[in-house]
């Protein structure tokens, strides 16, 4: 398969996985748990799926999953990071608006520039340079209250999604630098951190049966498809190209909520978003741009 090929291919995968991506939040505000209920059971319906084919396999074929598929440094690095942004994006989503969450988590793809850059080697041009700090005043913003008197702030739900988005950059950068597919690592990561959080807190195990077929929906087929996909896609394409496809989740998901819920953005939030959002698609569109001069 040549390589324009695979590229295309990634391009799809991730423009997919965004789209379907920017229906959780609106789901995480309809289930309405604690932050650490739906942390925990959004973590176990990520890692059904896995689980169903690890057992399918068996029955059927008696094959059993090999040590480096599972327990493979790449597989495990990734799954933790994933893993990480699993128990931190649903607290984000009940501790802070759903707009300030989804702009901060959208920087993820520059964050992934950056990391790519120290730990991988790969160039990261100025223009991708420039929007990383565009960006970064972007976030500030978000953070900084009404908008109308600046004053830095953050809550913890604003961190706890920057702390997403570089967990999500991190497995972004694992991905890209590993030869094994990890399109499974998001699940394998939602079991690890699963049995953390039912150690770690008290869970309540007994929900409505409303509430459970939600979550399953969630985590099993929405988050599970759409991460699956972007982890596919950072196989084929460079960690800042993912940028623009998860623009899909950064402009839609606040639309969803508002059309839900009426939950408008504050106004900081809309002018940091709106600077995000130009610093990520001067990035996305110069790197296409880069990558068709190149071909």
């Amino acid at each position: 398969m040549n390589k324009d090929t695979t590229n295309g291919r990634g391009y799809i995968f991730a423009s997919i996985g965004g789209f379907v991506l920017s229906f959780d939040t609106v789901l995480l505000r309809i289930i309405n748990l604690p932050a650490t209920d739906i942390a925990f059971w959004r973590a176990i319906a990520l890692s059904l799926p896995v689980l169903c084919l690890v057992i399918y396999r068996y029955c059927r074929y008696r094959q059993v999953p090999d040590r480096e598929s599972l327990f493979g440094r790449d597989m495990l690095l990734s799954a933790f990071f994933y893993g990480l942004s699993s128990v931190l994006f649903p607290m984000s989503a009940m501790m802070t608006s759903i707009a300030n969450m989804l702009f901060i988590i959208s920087t993820a793809p520059l964050w992934a520039g950056i990391l790519g850059w120290l730990f991988l080697r790969e160039s990261v041009n100025r223009v991708t340079s420039l929007a990383f700090i565009i960006s970064l005043t972007g976030v500030f913003i978000v953070i900084s209250g009404t908008g109308k008197q600046l004053s830095f702030s953050p809550s913890i739900g604003d961190l706890t999604a920057l702390l997403t988005a570089i967990s999500m950059a991190a497995a972004f950068v694992v991905g890209r630098s590993s030869q094994n597919d990890l399109s499974l690592s998001p699940s394998v990561g939602a079991i690890i951190a699963a049995l953390i959080l039912y150690v770690r807190f008290d869970i309540t195990v007994l929900l409505p049966p409303r509430t459970l077929m939600l979550v399953i929906f969630e985590g099993s087929v929405v988050v599970f498809l759409a991460l699956s996909l972007i982890a596919k896609a950072s196989r084929f394409i460079p960690s800042s190209h993912l940028g623009l496809f998860l623009l899909l989740e950064t402009i839609l998901g606040p639309l969803w909520i508002y059309l839900t819920f009426d939950e408008t953005p504050r106004l900081s939030a809309l002018i940091g978003g709106a600077v995000i959002f130009i610093a990520l698609l001067l990035n996305s569109v110069y790197s296409l741009w880069m990558l068709k001069r190149g071909n």
